[in-house]
């Protein structure tokens, strides 16, 4: 018990060199959580944005062309797990208005599909911001927030489709959609599935089969049953969007790497503070040793003092990180929102990940602690009181 009263006498002697290395620690600590919580939330909110308008699983053929579609809805919706199934047909186009403020020309994605169907299984009805997704009419469609007020439209009035076949049909704007993925509120528009079917002259059919899960993360075992009863070709979210999930898994991995730089960069300050203090005791260390104590107690004495400045240093740095956290989810960023496409920034953590990251942290101060303590455990009563 004596070595950490001689380690507490040490660290309130040297309040400096102490307050720099919780500091150091603090901060560290605090930018790992703060900047992983933060990457986490984008993270969760763009997958959750991207899956609000697409499917977790998708199938179709090899031909794009699905005749007996109703009934391949049946069989998918009963299979357990399913939430429900939207069959869609989709085609590019080209969107024409003539309104107040000259000709507006832009390229968009068309999607047909039911109505009923989306509201009951993508829950699309939550995301209509004006006008309404009853539709009396085939000719009625929704289209993305981003699009519409760039047209500067009014819910009602109607706008020109060129189809990719130069054919040309008339619609009605009826709703507004956003989704939150900034590329579906810009170039997506949602039209009656009959519609799409007249556009394109392809008859009754659709060109796959929107699923959607209980849980999306059961989407391959899924896709497997899925292709054994219907022979169809099924993918996950996952495979649509590899190259995503790779790119936002490489982006957090170097985030990681760079931050993690800080939490070494303070273990050595740990480290250089206890080699000098040890330089500096040379003559107590040699006087302790000719009382009797040990080698080992005083290694002790050094790594209780490295390891308090570290305990120190985290607790202070989740206290500093929860009210940093707090402070983004309850009030917004106006320059990140902006960037984002986002409201309020989104941030998730978990208590595994806090302990992940004070528990690397420990382990880096205490290998910095090995070595001044281990010198000063090797020092020779003689050898330190040789020059006093």
């Amino acid at each position: 018990m004596i070595e950490f009263f001689i380690a507490k006498k040490h660290i309130i002697e040297r309040k400096r060199q102490s307050f720099i290395a919780i500091l150091g620690i603090m901060i560290g600590v605090t930018v790992l959580i703060v900047s992983i919580g933060i990457a986490n939330g984008l993270d969760k909110n763009m997958i959750d944005n991207i899956l609000s308008m697409t499917s977790h699983i998708n199938v179709t053929n090899t031909d794009y062309s699905l005749q007996n579609y109703k009934e391949l809805q049946k069989e998918i919706e009963g299979i357990n797990g399913v939430k429900g199934a939207v069959p869609k047909l989709s085609t590019q186009g080209i969107l024409k208005y003539n309104g107040a403020g000259g000709t507006y020309v832009s390229g968009i994605k068309i999607e047909g599909m039911d109505f009923e169907d989306a509201k009951r299984v993508m829950g699309l009805d939550t995301k209509i911001v004006q006008g309404s997704m009853d539709v009396k009419k085939p000719t009625q469609f929704l289209m993305g927030k981003e699009l519409f007020d760039q047209l500067g439209a009014s819910i009602g009035e109607s706008i020109s489709i060129v189809s990719a076949d130069n054919r040309e049909l008339y619609l009605e704007i009826a709703g507004v959609f956003q989704s939150g993925y900034y590329e579906f509120d810009t170039s997506l528009i949602i039209v009656p599935l009959k519609a799409v079917q007249i556009m394109s002259y392809v008859g009754d059919t659709t060109s796959y089969i929107d699923v959607m899960l209980n849980k999306v993360y059961d989407a391959p075992k899924i896709a497997d049953l899925i292709t054994s009863k219907t022979g169809l070709i099924a993918r996950t979210w996952g495979e649509m969007n590899r190259n995503l999930l790779a790119a936002l898994s490489l982006e957090k991995t170097v985030m990681i790497l760079v931050f993690s730089l800080i939490v070494v960069i303070a273990g050595f300050v740990v480290g250089v503070i206890l080699n000098m203090l040890v330089r500096e005791k040379t003559r107590d260390i040699g006087i302790m040793r000719s009382m009797g104590f040990s080698s080992k107690s005083i290694m002790n004495i050094f790594l209780i003092e490295g390891f308090t400045l570290g305990i120190i240093g985290n607790v202070l740095g989740i206290f500093l990180s929860f009210i940093i956290i707090w402070y983004i989810k309850n009030f917004s960023i106006s320059q990140l929102t902006s960037i984002y496409y986002l409201s309020k920034i989104p941030v998730e953590i978990t208590y595994k990940e806090v302990v992940v990251i004070v528990a690397a942290n420990l382990i880096v101060i205490f290998l910095s602690s090995i070595f001044p303590a281990y010198r000063a455990a090797k020092l020779k009563p003689v050898e330190a009181l040789k020059y006093e």
